[in-house]
């Protein structure tokens, strides 16, 4: 048996053994890959950083290297994500321990070190491992690779009858359809007991699923390229590239059958169990229930918090942010999974992962010094994620649970509809008025609102095995709670989603948002509908000349006029050669004017459609055939410039202060103003923003001159370190914007000379506009300085009326102001409150008794609804704890109609004041609800409040 190791111990001999035998032993990439590789959002193997040195395109760091790569998977065998955490062995982040030989040494050193780390210095039984090679492939033209097997026969203590061929499909790894390719050897270790290895022999569970005769280690040897005619051609370097799963050999050599058994997890789980508010919870293995079903599904979601924790923290090291897109959207999926199965299982309604990071640390930290480098930014990263996602979770999570019984027994019953099962399912569901109410909201959206054809429609949804799109939709529309993720909950209860529903609503809701956005004119079918003037009219491939110049002599190409439903009428010219920018990059068009003859034709918008430029006038020409002079407005092109350079030393600025997980999500640069949208998981503190605003004046004040380099090709411009943004196409080749070393972007816009132009910067909002996401707002040049004399202006007129400030300036003196005014307010309330109280104690005494409940109700206009609660308060205290008061009023203006109900300590239990004020409520045309002992209400009809005053007293004798 082999002697025990820690997880720490299996790593070091890995890396030891092979630094013995010459290896360098390199850092492991991150998980994020290379700028140029678009074919992976991750690593998701340990060959994937090194692909690039078998493509011949990068040099290997050494002839022999060895690591411990990161990766991230969730989607290939067995790694559906909602798969991750049911079994025991299956991860979204894994470590995968590999040597590699760069031309250097290949079969037999690979081969026989392999052999001597597992069985001479980790102590492996020989007994119990297999081995696969190559069994040979016609269709390759390739014959057994009887070079491995007989490696593998000299090896000591390996059985013969343990060296078994294996397919192309496990045998034989390819990076793709061309390329390098060669065969590889599997090393297998059966965990079987030694009686049912007797009773069956282990070389028939090879590559079978067997979670107990299993691969460990997988050696590649890389020794042809594949050809496009599906040929092989030796290669003339030959290469190894081995991996053997981290958490897989320590469980092995630890004795364990689950990964998670080991203490790469032990001490997350037992840390994520003793955050558990549950007392059956202590530990991952000390579970106090009595049902085994229950200690499954609490040790199932203590799994997925182990493993997800590692994966996002990993991700958020390596400066992938949550997000809505790419890798982002993956992080933020694999997050939210695991707080819900927190929030689920183990009822943990506060941020738990984030708790969980000091623990990740300590264990991997040693390994991985970023942890440890960057445990605090990863800490708010998560925390804001969590908390962000907390507040829609439960919405979320109740619908879902009350819909799923439902949906369980119209499924059951589908098969003989009209049963009695049927009607029994339909009776219940008809029964549970919440859950109705939701379904009702849901095919609403659908023009579904009768019941039976709710009914119906959810039956059929059950039938089909799939939760109705409609509800997702709804969820999603008024909850925020994400598709993505009921669908995910949906897989994981047996069920679908109806995705075509849901898809059909979110087109119907997109194009509603389109249509209130206003006219834009249709050049989806550019080409079309257009009259040609010159040339190749609509077709023609417009120069764009506006780089250089804002007047150029031009002639028309083609012509359109374009009607509005709303009968709005836009006027559409394609010229020869244009000055004018198009709409594009989040730059605004161009304006300005065509000069046609004698004639001036105001440029309205300057669009990009089909690749075309375009530009919206205010009319056609009468002389389409002339020569034409197009002007851009100077003044306002240079307001633009102004705010497209201060975008750029923004994003600057934004990563110097922030980080450089600062991404770019969207922008507005136009004359007035610029906006900027960028990724940053919590709001932008004041000293931030002023630091930022900061570097931006500097930057304009240091006069920094523009480089602008043309049709660059786009592999030099990244090497330049130029940003592009993340998930945006570009060209083979680009342009690009630098100013300095700090800030070079890939951008097409139009820039001012040199950053003194840019002037003042100043911002003026900072919000968010999504999780993980925020804005900001900010001016530059003469739109900055009127903003700053505005401010100046009110800041003179708030002295203005004091005199002589006190020690501490004006916000001193108002300061004083307020907390004078707040005192005075209290008087006031405290004196109206006492005013009422002979009042409350009349109501009191006319309070009439209904089913053992002593009722008092009365109106009182004017009150706010804070004075209404207090006073309802107060009377159900002078009524004892059997006291129910209903007190009702209209506000100050008259218009809206206020409820409050406050019940006793006994009375709450049999009258719960808030389902008395939300049945009293119907009457004023609102609704309202709150606590057993005290709720309100709102309505906007006043003319129903004595009826639900009377209303009180029949609702009590209902109950």
């Amino acid at each position: 048996m082999p002697v025990f190791r820690t997880a720490a111990q299996v790593r070091q001999d890995f890396l030891d053994f092979f630094r013995e035998r010459q290896h360098t032993v390199v850092p492991s990439a991150s998980l994020v890959p290379p700028s140029g590789d678009a074919t992976l959002l991750f690593i998701n193997s340990g060959m994937a950083p090194f692909k690039d040195v078998f493509l011949e395109k990068m040099t290997p760091p050494a002839p022999r290297v060895a690591d411990t790569q990161k990766c991230l998977r969730v989607s290939g065998k067995h790694n559906d994500l909602e798969e991750v955490g049911v079994d025991t062995y299956h991860h979204t982040f894994f470590e995968m321990l590999g040597n590699w030989s760069f031309g250097d040494y290949f079969k037999t050193e690979a081969i026989a070190w392999a052999w001597e780390l597992l069985t001479e210095r980790w102590d492996l039984d020989p007994k119990r491992l297999y081995v696969t090679v190559h069994g040979g492939d016609e269709r390759l033209g390739l014959g057994r690779d009887d070079e491995a097997a007989e490696i593998w026969a000299r090896q000591p203590g390996l059985v013969s009858s343990h060296i078994l061929n294996g397919s192309t499909k496990d045998n034989f790894w390819m990076m793709g359809d061309t390329g390098p390719c060669g065969p590889c050897t599997e090393i297998h270790i059966d965990l079987r007991p030694d009686d049912e290895r007797a009773a069956v022999d282990g070389a028939s569970l090879v590559n079978t699923d067997d979670p107990r005769v299993m691969e460990i280690w997988n050696n590649v040897f890389i020794q042809y390229n594949a050809l496009s005619d599906g040929r092989l051609e030796p290669l003339p370097s030959k290469h190894v590239d081995t991996g053997m799963g981290f958490e897989r050999i320590t469980a092995v050599l630890q004795g364990k059958s689950s990964n998670y058994d080991t203490d790469v997890f032990s001490a997350i789980l037992d840390a994520a169990a003793s955050f558990s508010p549950r007392p059956d919870v202590k530990s991952y293995d000390a579970l106090e229930m009595a049902d085994s079903n229950e200690r499954e599904r609490v040790r199932i979601a203590l799994r997925v918090v182990a493993d997800h924790l590692r994966t996002v923290s990993f991700a958020v090291a390596d400066g992938v942010l949550p997000g809505n897109a790419g890798r982002g959207y993956v992080i933020r999926r694999i997050l939210r999974r695991a707080v819900r199965y927190a929030y689920q299982t183990l009822g943990i309604r506060e941020p738990l992962l984030v708790r969980l990071v000091p623990t990740l640390v300590a264990t991997m930290g040693d390994a991985f010094p970023e942890l440890v480098a960057q445990q605090a930014y990863i800490e708010r990263v998560i925390r804001a994620e969590e908390e962000t996602f907390l507040e829609t979770l439960g919405t979320g999570l109740t619908a879902f649970s009350a819909l799923l019984p439902h949906l369980r027994a119209l499924a059951a019953a589908a098969e003989m509809p009209g049963s009695e099962d049927d009607a029994e399912a339909r009776s219940a569901l008809r029964a549970d008025a919440k859950t109705m109410d939701l379904l009702v909201k849901a095919y609403g959206a659908a023009g579904i609102s009768e019941v039976d054809a709710v009914l119906d429609a959810f039956s059929e949804s059950a039938a089909a095995q799939v939760v109705p799109g409609d509800v997702a939709f709804l969820l999603h529309d008024t909850y925020g709670f994400p598709a993505d993720l009921t669908a995910l909950m949906a897989r994981e209860e047996g069920f679908g989603l109806g995705q075509d529903a849901y898809d059909a609503l979110m087109t119907r809701q997109k194009e509603r948002a389109r249509a209130a956005g206003g006219f834009k004119a249709d050049m989806s079918k550019i080409g079309e509908d257009w009259q040609t003037v010159s040339g190749s009219g609509a077709e023609t491939d417009t120069q764009f000349v506006g780089y250089d110049t804002l007047r150029s002599d031009t002639r028309l190409a083609a012509v359109r006029t374009d009607t509005a439903q709303d009968g709005t009428v836009r006027h559409l010219v394609v010229l020869d050669e244009t000055p004018f920018y198009a709409e594009s990059g989040g730059q605004v068009g161009d304006t300005g004017v065509l000069h046609v003859g004698g004639e001036a034709v105001r440029v309205l918008d300057t669009v990009k459609q089909s690749g075309r430029i375009v530009h919206v006038v205010d009319r056609l020409p009468e002389d389409l055939e002339g020569s034409v002079v197009a002007e851009v407005d100077a003044s306002r092109r240079r307001q633009i410039s102004q705010h497209h350079t201060a975008t750029h030393l923004l994003h600057a600025g934004l990563r110097e202060v922030l980080g450089t997980h600062v991404q770019q999500k969207g922008s507005l640069v136009s004359p007035g103003r610029l906006r900027f949208d960028f990724s940053h998981f919590e709001r932008v503190t004041p000293d931030e923003l002023r630091a930022v605003e900061q570097y931006v004046n500097d930057f304009a004040m240091a006069n920094v001159a523009l480089d602008e380099q043309r049709n660059v090709p786009i592999d030099e411009a990244r090497a330049m370190g130029a940003m592009a943004l993340f998930g945006e196409k570009y060209g083979d080749r680009v342009r690009v914007i630098a100013f300095g070393a700090n800030s070079v972007e890939l951008c097409g816009g139009t820039h001012v000379s040199a950053t003194g132009d840019v002037g003042l910067f100043r911002f003026v909002s900072e919000g968010s506009v999504a999780a993980g996401v925020r804005r900001v707002e900010a001016l530059a040049g003469p739109a900055a300085l009127a903003t700053l004399w505005a401010d100046l202006d009110e800041l003179a007129k708030a002295r203005a009326p004091f005199k002589q400030t006190r020690e501490g300036g004006l916000a001193a003196e108002i300061d004083a102001l307020l907390q004078q005014n707040r005192a005075l307010e209290k008087q006031l309330a405290e004196a109206r409150l006492a005013g009422l109280d002979a009042r409350v104690a009349a109501v009191a005494d006319a309070a009439q008794t209904v089913r053992g409940v002593r009722l008092a109700t009365a109106r009182v206009d004017g009150a706010d609804m804070d004075l209404l609660r207090e006073l309802a308060q107060r009377l159900a205290q002078r009524l004892g704890a059997d006291g129910v008061a209903v007190l009702g009023g209209t506000d100050a203006s008259g218009e809206k109609a206020l409820l409050a109900v406050a019940s006793g300590d006994e009375a709450q239990k049999t009258v719960p004041a808030g389902k008395l004020v939300g049945a009293l409520a119907k009457h004023v045309g609102g609704g309202g609800g709150g606590r057993p002992n005290v709720a309100t209400a709102g309505g906007k009809n006043p003319a129903g409040l004595d009826a639900a005053l009377a209303a009180a007293a029949s609702e009590i004798a209902s109950v």
